[in-house]
C-alpha cells in the first residue's frame, strides 16, 4: 500500500518532531532575548536552561552533533558579550538545529518512500 510508514520510522519521526517543538520553544526564548531592552541576564538564564534541556534531549535521541551545538549555545548564553552579538550567535544556532532536524525528517520520509516503491 502506498504511503505506509513502518513503525520504526513513525517512532523516529515522533521523536524528531518533539525535538523540533523544543527547538521552536528555544527559538522563542532567543527572540524574547533579542527584543528585550533591559534585563538581558534574566533572559540569558532561561536560555541556558533551555539549551541544557535540548542538549540532554538530543543526547537521548542519539543526535550527538546537535547535542554538542546545544551545549555550545548553553555556554554562549552565559558569556558576557554584547546582547547583539549573543543574539546573532543564538539565532544562527537555532537555524542550524532546525535545518538539521528538517533534513533528518525528510531523509526518513524519503527512505520510507523508496522502500515502498521497491515493494
Amino acid at each position: 500500500m502506498a504511503g505506509r510508514i513502518s513503525p520504526r520510522a513513525q517512532a523516529r519521526l515522533a521523536v524528531l518532531k518533539e525535538l523540533d517543538l523544543a527547538v521552536l520553544r528555544a527559538h522563542g526564548l532567543v527572540e524574547r532575548f533579542a527584543a528585550a531592552k533591559t534585563d538581558h541576564e534574566t533572559h540569558a538564564i532561561a536560555l541556558r536552561r533551555a539549551f541544557r534541556k535540548l542538549k540532554q534531549d538530543f543526547t537521548g535521541a542519539g543526535l550527538d552533533a546537535l547535542a554538542q551545538l546545544a551545549g555550545g549555545m548553553e555556554i554562549a548564553a552565559a558569556r558576557g558579550t554584547s546582547p547583539t552579538t549573543k543574539t546573532r550567535i543564538l539565532r544562527d544556532a537555532i537555524g542550524s538545529m532546525r535545518f538539521q532536524l528538517e533534513s533528518d525528517i525528510s531523509t526518513i520520509l524519503r527512505e520510507e518512500r523508496e522502500k515502498d516503491e521497491e515493494e
